[in-house]
């Protein structure tokens, strides 16, 4: 599932702050309301109380008045919103009373306190209806003579009224959509540029830009945006320019080793190729001098051709090798790469002692590499291991097939190069690949044919490592071809 967007999240959070600021605001604003209209209330009832109470003082020449008389303006002086009227003496003792309900013994308190102290007595009786108890003292020429008790309505209590509500919802709705169009014009739609560059720059298109407009923040996220393609593009392109110069030494270093490959191998079929030009010679002497038969004749043309085809032939193999190759991945068969390089070793003379044997080269698949540049790194290996054995021993050429993997992938091909040769002493195993580490006398290597031929089995994602055997073993690690 998606997690909700920058836009939504951030219309409910302000939907939810306008919701609860309206609640805040409301509540506030309708108590306030409320407790003046309680303030104004009471303040009406008390002066009415009082007015009732100076009117009842001052309404008759003599008092107590007669019952008649005070219950008739008693009757007058009740209209709406008051309730009801009572009349007492000082003693309590009712004088008149519009409502014929009988009083409580709270009211004779209050009624007892006005009287007492000559002061005004209020308070608020739940209703219904909910009313405002006036208790005010009867005073007439400065002496209390009684007191009045009336009974007031209080107005409902105010609710939320729905213009309220209509009216705060009308403009949180416009508040909501004001902030939406704002958050998309210059957050979101910004955010959405920058969301797409940064897609079409992982796409590899360092040629996208910005604009560099709208908010200041995002005018400065946008100039650091482009500033970051254009130097990414910069750098890429120096890449780009130290991998390609980095290809032509690797390049080049590999027809150095090569070269010098020849030379060692030029050196060590001199010996053979000398021979049979030996012999060439006798025998192209001898048919000079004549006094032989035809068939004398003929035998020594075929021996000729034979010594001249078998020198032909090293040269011409020596040639192939020292040519330069495309270096393309292509399927190789591992059996057809070891006698190739084997062809090219063994008229050396250090090799006239030297036993080889293969085994399990016929049954592998064909590997990931390139031909020419995995005889190479045999020609070196079978090179330094007859040097290593000093002309006299054994080579073993083994092939293997990986166990397949826990994750079912392609299992890898393993090429094996081992010699009965003196071991290499732990000191050198760690450095026998380290560019320009020779143990040979100087003149006799360069020290670069391991660490060329490490580099060359590595571009095919292969692996090129000494064993840890009795015998020095060289593993080549390569994967197999797949179309």
């Amino acid at each position: 599932m998606r997690p909700p967007g920058l836009r939504s999240q951030l219309l409910v959070g302000l939907t939810l702050i306008l919701i609860a600021a309206t609640l805040s605001v409301g509540g506030l604003t309708f108590w306030s309301v409320r407790r003046q209209v309680a303030e104004l209330q009471l303040d009406s009832g008390r002066r009415l109380g009082e007015g009732l109470a100076a009117a009842v003082g001052h309404g008759f020449a003599s008092w107590p008045p007669p019952d008649p008389q005070l219950r008739s303006l008693l009757r007058d002086l009740a209209k709406s919103p008051i309730l009801s009227l009572e009349v007492v003496d000082t003693q309590l003792r009712q004088r008149v009373r519009t409502d014929p309900l009988a009083g409580s013994a709270e009211d004779d308190l209050e009624l007892r306190s006005a009287i007492l102290s000559g002061r005004q007595q209020l308070r608020v009786a739940d209703g219904p209806p909910r009313s405002l108890i006036v208790v005010s003292p009867i005073s007439v020429r400065g002496v209390t003579r009684g007191a009045l008790r009336a009974r007031t309505v209080l107005e409902a209590d105010y609710g939320w009224p729905r213009l309220f509500w209509l009216l705060m919802a009308l403009d949180g709705a416009l508040l909501v959509l004001f902030v939406a169009l704002v958050l998309t014009r210059y957050v979101v739609r910004p955010l959405e540029a920058l969301r797409e560059a940064a897609g079409r720059v992982a796409g590899g298109d360092l040629a996208v830009q910005l604009r560099s407009d709208g908010a200041r923040e995002f005018t400065s996220l946008a100039s650091s945006f482009n500033v970051m393609t254009q130097s990414l593009k910069d750098k890429l392109e120096r890449v780009e320019h130290q991998r390609q110069e980095l290809a032509e030494s690797r390049e080049h270093l590999i027809r150095s080793e090569k070269l010098a490959s020849v030379g060692r191998l030029a050196a060590g079929v001199a010996h053979e190729v000398g021979n049979p030009l030996q012999a060439i010679v006798g025998f192209t002497e001898m048919l000079l001098a004549g006094g032989q038969s035809p068939e004398e004749q003929r035998d020594f043309l075929e021996r000729v051709r034979t010594e001249t085809q078998r020198i032909h032939r090293i040269v011409r193999e020596l040639l192939d090798y020292a040519r330069p190759v495309e270096d393309a991945i292509e399927a190789v068969e591992l059996a057809a790469v070891v006698e190739q390089s084997l062809q090219l070793v063994m008229p050396q003379q250090r090799f006239r002692g030297v036993e080889v044997e293969r085994s399990g080269l016929a049954h592998l698949p064909a590997a990931a590499a390139n031909g020419q540049r995995l005889v190479q790194v045999l020609v070196n290996l079978f090179l330094n291991a007859a040097d290593a054995m000093e002309g006299k021993g054994r080579i073993l050429v083994e092939g293997r097939q990986e166990p397949r993997g826990e994750t079912g992938s392609t299992s890898r091909l393993q090429l094996r190069v081992s010699n009965t040769g003196p071991a290499i002493p732990a000191a050198d195993r760690v450095r026998i690949f380290d560019p320009f580490f020779t143990t040979k006398d100087p003149g006799q290597g360069t020290g670069l044919g391991l660490s060329v031929a490490q580099s060359i089995v590595e571009s095919y994602g292969g692996r090129l490592y000494l064993d840890e055997t009795p015998e020095t073993t060289f593993v080549i690690v390569l994967h197999p071809f797949s179309p």
